[in-house]
């Protein structure tokens, strides 16, 4: 009975000892590594049109990817051609506006010296010039001020509307100009260049797990390619959502490349991304970027692309 109890004992030690390993495949590339995404493009969806050949060495201002700008080619055109309607539009009203301001003006004038006279006119004592001339000249007065005021009151009323038609265009042409320049700084944004020298290594297509290449579609925010120079090695793998919580930082990682499968290396891993992202590819799970440092001496030859199997042991979830 006691060495029963004693087996049982443990086989429990050894399975509350028991820690889930996975296996996963990373890929090395440089932590100087430059990730090319597809920029913000109509409908969130482009055509890559030109790419740079992989594997290729590239110095900073050099050309990488050119994105398809058709659509938007048209739309810079449309704008350009909207903006100078607009300003001419303005400018039209512009002069139409200060020929009724001009107008206003001279009516104003004209109103005020009429109810000047016509001040002088019905001061003249009714005993020199008659009652009849002079209730004419009261009647003439009362007629004179109201002209007078009602051209004030237009005056005033034509500059507001001036004022608030210049105010209206230049807010028009403002807001123009900005979605123009903001068509011209996305359209040059479709030519991507290098900010370091580096190799070229395009990215897989998350759907199809296939390279992207020329002519291929891919939606806003995909990685297109790396320009990852050949020196300070670390590795990227994705890791499903279900095991993310089983893991910390700098825990330790054995790794093989598969180019020397013979020998193991030893990392750890340093950083999660802290969002996840589908991978079609693999199925309909979410998937963690994890970037893992090789602590241990490495072959001079592994090159950047190069695929590791990663074996991580999951920590027990706590209950």
């Amino acid at each position: 009975m006691k060495i029963f109890i004693c087996l049982l004992m443990s086989l429990m030690i050894n399975f509350d000892s028991y820690a889930q390993i996975i296996y996963v495949t990373g890929e090395l590339e440089s932590r100087n590594t430059q990730h090319i995404l597809m920029p913000l493009v109509p409908s969130f969806n482009g055509k890559v049109s030109e790419m740079a050949p992989e594997g290729s060495f590239v110095k900073e201002g050099d050309f990488l990817v050119g994105i398809d700008g058709a659509s938007l080619d048209s739309q810079l055109i449309a704008q350009e051609e909207e903006l100078m309607t607009y300003t001419a539009t303005a400018k039209k009203n512009a002069v139409e506006f200060k020929i009724q301001l001009n107008t206003a003006q001279i009516a104003y004038e004209s109103a005020k010296i009429n109810f000047k006279i016509a001040e002088m006119q019905a001061q003249t004592p009714v005993d020199y010039i008659g009652e009849l001339k002079y209730k004419q000249n009261q009647l003439q007065l009362k007629n004179a001020e109201k002209a007078y005021k009602k051209s004030v009151k237009d005056l005033e009323e034509q500059k507001v509307v001036i004022a608030n038609d210049k105010k209206k265009f230049k807010l028009g042409i403002v807001q123009k100009q900005k979605k123009l320049k903001y068509l011209q700084s996305t359209l040059e944004g479709f030519n991507i260049t290098a900010k370091q020298e580096g190799y070229i290594v395009y990215a897989a297509h998350p759907w199809t797990g296939e390279k992207i290449q020329e002519g291929d579609q891919a939606q806003t925010g995909f990685r297109l390619m790396s320009v990852s120079q050949n020196n300070n090695m670390q590795i990227v793998a994705s890791i499903n959502a279900i095991d993310v919580p089983r893991l910390s930082i700098n825990q330790t990682v054995t790794i093989k490349f598969d180019a020397f499968l013979e020998n193991s290396y030893s990392g750890k891993l340093i950083e999660l991304s802290s969002g996840g992202s589908d991978k079609q590819v693999w199925g309909d799970a979410l998937y963690y970027q994890a970037t893992i440092e090789i602590t241990d001496a490495v072959p001079d030859d592994l090159l950047i692309g190069m695929s590791a199997q990663l074996a991580i042991k999951l920590e027990e979830k706590v209950q």
